[in-house]
C-alpha cells in the first residue's frame, strides 16, 4: 500500500516538473528548478545503466527547444543552459539527439549539440540522411526543417545535397525554393561541367512562366555571385530581367551602377 502511495507521489512530482519545464508561462526560476530535478534523474539513470530512461529524459530536455517564451533573452539563456548541460553528457546523448532531429522540425540547437560532440563533418553526414526530397505541400514544419538543414551546408561541397537542392527548385513552397537557391549560390563547385549543367538548370528555372518575381531576383543574385554566363535561353532571360539588371556582351548578369552625384 505504502509502495503504491510513494509511486503515485513520485509520478505526480515527475509530471508536475515536466509540465513546469515545458510551460512557457511558468516563471524562469521554476523552470530552472525543474531542470535540476531532471538532471538528478539523468544522473541516476546513468549510474543504474537505464539507457531507455536516460534517452527519454534527454529527449525531454530537447523538447524545451520547441518552446519559445515571450522574453527572448531569458529564452535564449535557458536554451544555452540546456545545450551546455547536454554537451557535458558527451557521446551518450548522440543517439537521443539524432532521434529528436529525425522527429522534430525545430532543430537548430540540437544540431549545435551534435556539432560540439561528434564534429561538423559527422553532423553533416547525418543531416544529409535526414534531408528527404518529397514535396512539402501544406507541410510547414517540414519546410522549416529543410531550410534549417540547408543552412548547415552553406559553402560546402556535398554533392548529395546539391542534387537535393536542385529537386527543391520545383517545390511548391517558395521559402524552400529560395533556401535551395541560396545553397547553390554558396556551393563550391569542383568541376566545370557540373557547374555549367547547374547554371543551365537555373536559367531554365528563371524563364519558367510559373517562377515568381522574388525567386527570379534570387536566381539573378546566384548568376552574379557564381559569375555564370547565360546561354541557350539568353533572349527569354533578358526579356524577364528585373529593373537594374542587364546581361553584358560576354553573357554575364550585372547590376546597373547608378552615377553618384557629388
Amino acid at each position: 500500500m505504502f509502495k503504491n502511495i510513494f509511486s503515485g507521489l513520485s509520478n505526480f512530482s515527475y509530471n508536475l516538473k515536466k509540465s513546469t519545464m515545458l510551460n512557457k508561462h511558468t516563471p524562469s526560476e521554476n523552470r530552472y528548478a525543474a531542470y535540476e530535478y531532471f538532471q538528478d534523474k539523468i544522473s541516476k539513470a546513468q549510474k543504474e545503466n537505464k539507457s531507455d530512461e536516460f534517452n527519454s529524459l534527454v529527449e525531454l530536455f530537447l523538447s524545451r527547444f520547441n518552446i519559445a517564451i515571450s522574453n527572448s533573452i531569458k529564452d535564449d539563456e535557458e536554451k544555452r543552459y540546456i545545450k551546455s548541460y547536454l554537451d557535458s553528457l558527451g557521446e551518450s546523448v548522440v543517439e537521443p539527439v539524432k532521434n529528436f532531429i529525425n522527429k522534430n522540425h525545430i532543430i537548430a540547437y540540437p544540431i549545435e549539440i551534435l556539432d560540439s560532440i561528434i564534429g561538423k563533418e559527422k553532423t553533416l553526414d547525418f543531416l544529409n540522411t535526414v534531408l528527404t526530397t518529397e514535396d512539402t505541400l501544406f507541410d510547414d514544419p517540414l519546410v522549416e526543417k529543410r531550410i534549417e538543414i540547408l543552412k548547415q551546408f552553406a559553402g560546402s561541397t556535398y554533392h548529395d545535397v546539391l542534387s537535393k537542392a536542385l529537386v527543391f527548385l520545383n517545390d511548391s513552397d517558395d521559402r524552400l525554393v529560395i533556401a535551395s537557391i541560396r545553397f547553390i549560390r554558396d556551393y563550391i563547385f569542383a568541376e566545370g561541367k557540373e557547374m555549367d549543367k547547374v547554371a543551365e538548370l537555373m536559367a531554365l528555372k528563371f524563364v519558367d512562366p510559373e517562377t515568381s518575381a522574388r525567386i527570379r531576383i534570387e536566381l539573378l543574385n546566384v548568376f552574379i555571385e557564381q559569375d555564370w554566363k547565360v546561354s541557350g535561353v539568353r533572349k527569354q532571360f533578358e526579356e524577364l530581367l528585373s529593373e537594374g539588371y542587364y546581361i553584358n556582351t560576354q553573357g554575364f548578369v550585372r547590376v546597373i551602377q547608378k552615377a553618384v552625384i557629388s
